[in-house]
């Protein structure tokens, strides 16, 4: 779903959607064109073509650098006096990296762009607004030693009620959850919703992590609510995918948040993993209640020592289980969210976070290789000691690949040791599998089939639960797949022996 576009439109727009027709559109455009210090012309003459005065591209991540050069000398190709910014947290990390090697770039955004870019655009000089305004950083303000400040939309009702009737919203879906409740809602109608921004928290490998403004802004309960009415009555939503970073801080108004959603019969999904710290037994039965059938946990690690001395993350790991004991009541489909691969973490502390997992009795563990991402703790620790390539620069960060290497383990090392950690509690020790919950475990390992079509493991656990099912014909074709897959690649047969599974029959 296109929500980065039409929410650029809802702030920057007077005429908001959806009273923004086509021909509205037209219209403010030949409108925009007529305008003395946009194009030099008469005010009569309508210059209807595609000279912008002003482009701003988005740069999450590092990997995303490698297209700059190339996309903002296009820009200026086009036209010279196109105003080139950037912005993003990738970004906000490298302000001074990318005005050195990027000749086309004119300034960088500090943080949030929406009133940045907002003053921007009705500035009658760009570029002497760049160089002077505060949340810009631009060479002269390099070169000065001035530093930028953050510019925040404090009251976030201002920027909830985000409308799609810009784009035709039945080309765009999402399939976010990984879980055999998936597939329930066949013709998805999906919007987003983001009611909270900011985090408290010192999570090491995260870029929030390097910045010491750690306060909370929040949308108000009526104005989430009213914005969910509107997509139910306008468009039919039937799916809410809400990108809080933390939904459930503040647990009161999280409550009163998904108690009023359950009147409107919908599917909640939160993908971006919710803290158990902050879940009791009231809340997982509204959230439930809402519409929620599968929850993200956000645990890190099932070690202590590397929760509180590696990741520094608050919490308690006594505290999971409870909370997993009452999401199974239920009836949720339970996912933990896990980091392997951080310096200081050794072998034994990913061993107990198998055992972790498994003595908890977690449906599904997903296990993130740790990213050093530019701007995080995570990425100074590595840079310090030489755990990641020296020097290494903007734009070189190959995100499918693993790059620590430390002392004592070195990152195909870590790589393969957090795989077998993944075949072990979601496939060989599987908890539905377990106990005897065969269907939903089928379902799950279909999930997994349809995702990676030569996943041996999957093959062989779904042969496994459909056996039990008594769908023969089923299993037989599924066992034949594994077999198949294990014939022609011989990291699926290691895998396999290393399991003592190649020699099982069906």
């Amino acid at each position: 779903m296109p929500w980065q576009m039409v929410y650029t439109e809802f702030y920057f727009e007077e005429d908001h959607l959806p009273d923004m027709t086509p021909e509205k559109l037209r219209e403010a455009i030949l409108d925009y064109s007529r305008r003395r210090r946009r194009f030099g012309g008469k005010d009569k003459v309508r210059h209807f073509q595609f000279k912008p005065e002003v482009v701003a591209i988005s740069m999450m991540f590092d990997n995303s650098y490698r297209h700059l050069k190339k996309i903002s000398a296009l820009i200026k190709k086009s036209n010279k006096k196109t105003v080139v910014v950037v912005g993003g947290i990738a970004a906000t990390s490298s302000c001074a990296t990318i005005l050195k090697e990027q000749k086309n770039v004119d300034g960088v955004c500090f943080y949030e762009g929406e009133i940045p870019l907002l003053n921007l655009v009705n500035s009658e000089k760009m570029l002497d607004f760049l160089e002077n305004d505060i949340s810009w950083v631009t060479r002269k303000s390099l070169r000065e030693g001035r530093l930028p400040q953050k510019s925040l939309i404090k009251n976030l009702d201002e920027v909830v009620n985000i409308d799609y009737s810009f784009v035709d919203v039945s080309n765009y879906a999402m399939r976010e959850a990984f879980s055999p409740f998936a597939d329930k809602i066949k013709q998805r109608k999906q919007f987003f919703l983001i009611t909270s921004r900011g985090c408290p928290f010192n999570c090491v490998f995260c870029t929030h992590s390097g910045d010491k403004d750690k306060s909370m802004r929040y949308a108000s309960v009526e104005a989430v609510i009213k914005h969910v009415k509107f997509l139910v009555s306008k468009y039919g939503m039937n799916v809410l995918t809400i990108y809080d970073d933390q939904i459930l801080l503040n647990k009161e108004r999280a409550k009163e948040i998904f108690r009023r959603l359950a009147k409107f019969n919908l599917k909640i999904e939160v993908p971006s993993g919710l803290s158990v710290a902050f879940m009791d037994e009231e809340l997982i039965g509204l959230m439930r209640k809402a519409g929620m059938d599968t929850v993200f946990l956000a645990i890190e690690s099932g070690s202590p020592y590397v929760l509180n001395e590696i990741i520094h993350k608050p919490l308690k790991i006594g505290m999971v289980k409870p909370v997993v004991q009452n999401l199974r009541k239920h009836g949720f489909w339970i996912q933990g969210f896990f980091v392997s691969g951080l310096p200081g973490e050794r072998d034994e502390h990913r061993d107990e976070t198998v055992k972790f997992i498994k003595e908890v009795g977690l449906d599904w563990s997903s296990f993130s290789l740790a990213a050093p991402l530019r701007g995080s703790d995570l990425f100074k620790i590595c840079a310090e000691n030489n755990y990641i390539q020296k020097g290494i620069k903007i734009g070189e960060f190959d995100f499918n690949k693993f790059i620590i290497n430390t002392a004592e383990y070195s990152a195909d090392y870590v790589v393969k040791k957090t795989y077998l950690m993944n075949l072990d509690v979601n496939f060989v020790n599987n908890y539905r599998m377990k106990n005897k919950e065969y269907k939903i475990a089928a379902d799950a390992f279909r999930n997994v089939a349809a995702r990676y079509p030569n996943h041996a493991f999957a093959y062989y656990y779904l042969s496994k639960a459909l056996k039990v099912l008594k769908k023969e014909k089923e299993s037989h074709k599924a066992m034949s797949k594994y077999k198949e897959i294990l014939k022609n690649d011989v990291s699926w047969r290691e895998y396999a022996e290393y399991f003592n599974l190649i020699y099982n029959k069906q």
